[in-house]
């Protein structure tokens, strides 16, 4: 977190990039798992509702 006013452009550019430069190097989210193909396929049915006739 930093600060800067409405005159430091420079300043909130440097910042804005060191930033960006840490979270890339943070690389993905190790929690986060792409879902698979077969999965994906078939469908998880989590959240949809089905259909009642």
């Amino acid at each position: 977190m930093f600060y800067c006013s409405a005159a430091e452009g420079a300043r909130f550019q440097e910042e804005v990039t060191k930033i960006s430069e840490k979270i890339e190097k943070l690389g993905k989210n190790p929690f986060k798992t792409e879902p698979d193909s077969k999965s994906e396929s078939k469908g998880s049915g989590k959240g949809k509702k089905k259909k009642t006739e």
